[in-house]
Formats: C-alpha cells, sequence, structure tokens
C-alpha cells in the first residue's frame, strides 16, 4: 500500500519538527503524533500499523523526551490498544484506533478549558502579563479574562532560540489584547512594571518542578525578586509520574548555528565558535506561587499529594515500553 509507506517515510520529518521545536507547544506535539497514528490506522493493514507503532514511537518520544502530555497520552492509548487486542484481536485494536483517539483528545480539551477557564480568574482588571513561549492554553486564558471585559496588558517574551513568542504575540494582538513583545534579556528591566507571570509546562515533576522552554527559570527567578506572582498553567496529563526530579527529565539542545548567529555573521562565525541553544530548562518549585490545573490552584509542594490521589503512591505506571512489547506480539 503506497499511502502506508509514505506515513512511515513521514516518521523522520515529524520527529525532526518535534526535536528542533518546529511544532510549538507541547500539547501540540502531543496531538500531532496522535493524529499520525490515527491516520496511518486508516491506511495501513493491521499489522503493517503495528509495525508502524512500534518504528515511530520511540522515534518520536526521543525527539521530544520533556513533553510529559506526549508520553501520557501515548501511554493511555497504547493500553487501551493492547486491551482491545486481548479482547477483540489486532484487526478490531486497528479499527477503533480512531475513536480511541477521540476520546483521549477530547477528555484532555475538557482539561485544557478548564484550567483555562481557571487561570483567567486570575487577571484582574490594570494587570500586567508577563508570559514567556508559545502555549494555547494560555492564549485561551488571556482571551476569556478580555471576552470578560477586563482590561488588561502583556508583556510577551520573544523566546529565543526559536522564537515562538513572535507567534503568541502576534495572536494576542488579534484578539484586541493590549500587546508589547520583548527581548528575552529585557526580562528584569520590565519585571517593575508586570502583576503576574504565567507560564505553561511541557512537564511537571513529581517534586513540583516545571520543565518548560529555556528562560523559563531566569523569569521566574526575576519574579520571585521582584515579588511577582508566578502561576504554572498546566493540567494534570502533564505531571511527570516517573520522575521526582526535573533534572530527570532529558532536554534537548540544539546546536544549529544559524539559530543564534545573524545570517551576516555565518561565515565568519559559523565553524569557529561552537553553538548550543538548550531548548528547556527546570524552575524549582519555590520559585512557583501556584500551579493552576483542572482540580484548581495547588502549591507546588503539593504535587505528589495530587499524584497519590490520583494514581496512587508509587504512581501505578505502566511503562511505554512494556506496552510495546505486548504490542509486537500480535505482529509476530
Amino acid at each position: 500500500m503506497p499511502e502506508c509507506s509514505n506515513i512511515f517515510d513521514n516518521i523522520e520529518k515529524i520527529s525532526k519538527d518535534l526535536r528542533e521545536g518546529n511544532i510549538l507547544g507541547s500539547t501540540e506535539a502531543a496531538l500531532t503524533i496522535m493524529n499520525e497514528c490515527r491516520k496511518a490506522s486508516k491506511i495501513c493493514e493491521p499489522r503493517k500499523y503495528v509495525k508502524y507503532l512500534l518504528r515511530a514511537i520511540p522515534q518520536f518520544l526521543s525527539a521530544r523526551p520533556t513533553s510529559l502530555i506526549m508520553k501520557n497520552f501515548i501511554r493511555e492509548y497504547l493500553t487501551r490498544f493492547t486491551e482491545t487486542i486481548n479482547e477483540s484481536g489486532i484487526k478490531e485494536a486497528t479499527k477503533s484506533t480512531p475513536a480511541l483517539i477521540d476520546f483521549i483528545q477530547s477528555k484532555v480539551n475538557e482539561i485544557k478549558n478548564a484550567v483555562a477557564l481557571a487561570g483567567s480568574k486570575r487577571v484582574v482588571d490594570g494587570a500586567t502579563v508577563l508570559i514567556h513561549s508559545y502555549s494555547t492554553t494560555l492564549i485561551k486564558l488571556l482571551k476569556i479574562a478580555r471576552d470578560s471585559g477586563r482590561d488588561f496588558q502583556v508583556y510577551v517574551t520573544e523566546s529565543r532560540p526559536i522564537g515562538e513568542g513572535m507567534v503568541t504575540a502576534s495572536q494576542l494582538s488579534k484578539l484586541g489584547i493590549e500587546t508589547t513583545l520583548i527581548v528575552d534579556s529585557a526580562v528584569r528591566y520590565v519585571m517593575k512594571r508586570i502583576t503576574d507571570v504565567f507560564f505553561s509546562a511541557d512537564a511537571v515533576a513529581a517534586n513540583g518542578a516545571v520543565v518548560n522552554k529555556v528562560g523559563t527559570s531566569a523569569i521566574a527567578l526575576a519574579a520571585k525578586e521582584a515579588r511577582v506572582r508566578t502561576y504554572v498553567v498546566a493540567g494534570t496529563y502533564k505531571f511527570g509520574l516517573e520522575t521526582v526530579f526535573g533534572e530527570l527529565v532529558e532536554g534537548v539542545v540544539l546546536s544549529k548555528a544559524s539559530l543564534i548567529i545573524p545570517d551576516q555573521e555565518l561565515n565568519s562565525l559559523a565553524g569557529r565558535v561552537l553553538v548550543r541553544a538548550p531548548i528547556f530548562d527546570v524552575t524549582p518549585p519555590e520559585y512557583i506561587d501556584a500551579i493552576i490545573t483542572e482540580l484548581g490552584l495547588i502549591a507546588p509542594q503539593a504535587v505528589p499529594l495530587v499524584i497519590k490521589e490520583i494514581f496512587g503512591w508509587p504512581p501505578k505506571v505502566i511503562n511505554i515500553e512494556d506496552l510495546l512489547k505486548e504490542v509486537s506480539k500480535s505482529a509476530a
């Protein structure tokens, strides 16, 4: 089937886009790979689809290791997929994949909406908000606050090395929100004007540390120094059930010279200097005032209690590698 071979060929492109941050937002990254699985399940015969999962999923996870929503998405899907295989066979499991993915995505959308609504109540009349990087949940949060009639303004960092803050600023301005785009290094300079800082998260470790776009920890430190409230907006699907410390969540470091060196300087500097462009960093829980979840506001230090309440302690986590081994048996 030529269509099926095409989707196999697309694995490398998706992995590259995930690795280099071309897919903005951790939730969007997770949705992208789930949509790829949906597409593959429709055009590949069942055993070929299983081979697709065995090849694609490890590559996607290694390309974006910080995205715990992606990992939790995949874990839930594979759990339901293997259950369906055991109950009804590989053909039925493949056929039911679009419905399984729709169910997971609808649940995540409900959580995103609840988080955005809860967070929007923290944006009051006259507020000056600072946000970093790109997040559809944060944009939705600010849109709800604006639609509620509150008058506020937003500062957005450029969010180098990828510069996704420019996309965020463009979308906010189109919503009619007063928006100022600043260079990352100006954060401490503008902090005296800020009333609230909002971050999204790629992952929330079990100790309350937050993995997010590089620069988050420096901004949180500047906010703490200035006594500015700092919130992280993250549904519990971003909680790291397998981590205790944020540093255990492996980051991504790019070395592409053009990310940092201007075009006119590439010839003189490229190859002569090393380029290191980390994409993520870890913010300690003591720099964060609260994490806004679908369960309400919680202190970072309370994350272990929330995980225990939802998943037990230690969290009952099925290893993705073990799930893939189960899936591989059906193609034998």
